[in-house]
């Protein structure tokens, strides 16, 4: 199901992209490729009836981007992007305690409108959709002279294909792009009822570096 929506949004991004460039100067049209870090988080995890937020956790990012140049000082930025997001949690109190790792790999596909605010600066914004790839969680339980690990791999309570959205700055000079964002889903990243996953959710930021042809 995953790959069948991932390849119908990769559909849809190949048309928007082929029918503005028409629309467009041919000659101005650039591609790229890009390459940097994630640093993101998973939100609160609820536990024994407390709220624990997750830690930051860093990780990889690269992609492959277009810009098509609209009216005026606008652009349309599509990209499809390899993206590593996660993060960990501690909860617990007294004897009882548990720690949770996680980290989830997506394909996100963001779709933004970027503005020439300055000569060699652009802001840009706009929605996303990150479609689950893998994901691994480690879960470690302590309790009085024991310590308990479970692992999991399955993707079967993640969320296929998630809604969120963008907004960032860039920066060019010559063929080079330096690109920081803010990235957050704008639905919970479980399709597990499980309280304790009630308000898990993607957010965080991506520096990146690009290279346009």
């Amino acid at each position: 199901m995953k790959k069948n929506l991932l390849v119908v949004f990769a559909l849809i991004l190949g048309f928007v992209t082929s029918v503005s460039a028409q629309d467009s100067n041919p000659d101005k049209v650039k591609f790229g490729l890009k390459i940097g870090t994630n640093l993101t988080t998973l939100g609160v995890f609820n536990f024994d009836g407390e709220k624990y937020d997750y830690t930051y956790k860093p990780g990889f990012t690269a992609g492959a981007f277009s810009e098509i140049p609209l009216k005026g000082k606008f652009k349309l930025l599509a990209e499809i992007n390899y993206s590593q997001k996660g993060g960990d949690v501690e909860g617990g109190e007294g004897v009882f305690k548990m720690k949770l790792e996680q980290r989830l790999i997506y394909i996100d596909v963001p779709i933004a409108i970027s503005y020439q605010a300055l000569p060699n600066i652009n802001i840009f914004l706009g929605p996303q959709v990150s479609f689950i790839q893998s994901q691994s969680s480690k879960t470690t339980r302590y309790l009085p002279g024991v310590t308990s690990v479970d692992t999991e791999t399955s993707t079967d309570k993640v969320a296929n294909a998630i809604p969120g959205g963008i907004i960032g700055l860039s920066f060019q000079l010559s063929n080079i792009n330096l690109s920081g964002r803010y990235m957050t889903d704008l639905s919970k990243g479980s399709k597990d009822n499980d309280p304790m996953f009630a308000e898990v959710k993607n957010s965080g930021f991506a520096l990146t570096v690009g290279y346009t042809f």
